[in-house]
């Protein structure tokens, strides 16, 4: 049996702002904003609410919230981003968080965004706390957020959006796992595929994120650097290693787009494959294996062997060295044991 009530969220914190709640045999299914601060208005709503339970169909699906199909707000939402954004790395990446949302989603039978309720907000966040580092969890979050503010100004859903107000549950800071320089090798020589082990190459001898490693091409090579243009399309450039250059004469002929294919930039395909090398080598925790832990094994191995914090922090394209620092702080605790015997 329906239900309805009323109630002013985060009033603590300033707003006054009146939001309908909707229930189904008692548990919270859908939760709108009505727009106004005004006491008497919510109550009139409520009072709409409560009668349209008595009147014929028609009359209620006039009076229901609008609703719209999740996957064609996904679309719309993603063009928008590839509008804004032309063929940098961006959309790549809200394509690959916001597919995780979905995939996740209609697992849990939803269709439409107002099926996505507050209550699968919250449990939406606890998936992807645990699912990914808080960084890439906070990203995930955003995106999607995102979204559904869009899809609420676009298609007029009267201020529904399941991920208002949502945060990410509180967890204990987590070592990011890497491979040794060692590992890589071994997991790069279990890969049959050439053009993946190339790509895995990219990612663990020049710290490439992975939309930077689809971006590459013979033309971005100069004078013995790579041109990368990372996040926000900010240009670097890093030295091609010996070892890089083994695996690029190892290839053989180099052509532009060649990782631009669904082949590599679909990161499911991609971390399906590297998974296979991962477990063809005998590397552990091959089921958790992701192309992004070459980049963190890249900067992590650097550090440990004594590279100067600046130095990573322009070879990783991060946005300060006190970044890096505290993104890999763990790697340097652990090397503390024989700091200490230094001291003669």
């Amino acid at each position: 049996m329906k239900s309805y009530s009323i109630s002013q969220r985060k009033k603590s914190r300033g707003n006054r702002t009146w939001y309908g709640r909707e229930f189904e045999d008692g548990l919270l299914v859908r939760e709108i904003s009505l727009k106004t601060k005004n006491r008497q208005e919510a109550m009139d709503w409520l009072n709409m609410m409560n009668a349209a339970r008595f009147m014929p169909e028609e009359v209620r699906s006039r009076l229901a919230p609008k609703d719209h199909p999740l996957r064609d707000a996904v679309v719309s939402f993603l063009r928008s981003v590839d509008a804004a954004h032309g063929n940098s790395g961006t959309p790549m990446a809200y394509r690959y968080r916001i597919r995780s949302m979905e995939e996740w989603a209609a697992g849990r039978g939803v269709v439409s965004i107002r099926d996505f309720t507050v209550a699968l907000g919250v449990e939406f966040a606890a998936f992807v706390s645990d699912r990914y580092a808080p960084k890439t969890a906070r990203e995930v979050l955003r995106c999607c957020d995102q979204l559904f503010t869009f899809a609420d100004r676009t298609f007029g859903l009267g201020g529904y959006n399941p991920l208002s107000g949502v945060t990410l549950p509180k967890v204990p800071k987590r070592d990011k796992p890497f491979w040794t320089p060692e590992q890589v090798d071994r997991i790069l020589d279990a890969t049959a595929d050439p053009g993946y082990r190339l790509f895995f190459a990219l990612m663990a001898f020049a710290g490439l994120r992975h939309a930077e490693a689809c971006r590459f091409g013979p033309s971005s090579l100069r004078d013995g650097r790579m041109e990368v243009i990372g996040k926000g399309d900010k240009q670097r450039f890093v030295p091609v290693s010996a070892r890089l250059e083994a695996e690029f004469e190892r290839f053989g002929e180099l052509f532009d787009g060649m990782f631009r294919t669904a082949k590599y930039n679909h990161p499911d395909r991609s971390n399906g494959a590297l998974r296979v090398s991962v477990e063809a080598a005998g590397v552990v925790d091959s089921s958790t294996a992701v192309c992004h832990r070459f980049r963190h094994s890249f900067v992590s191995n650097l550090l440990r062997v004594g590279a100067p914090v600046k130095a990573v922090q322009q070879l990783a394209g991060h946005a300060s060295a006190k970044m890096t620092l505290d993104t890999y702080s763990h790697v340097l605790e652990q090397d503390l044991g024989g700091v200490v015997d230094l001291l003669k």
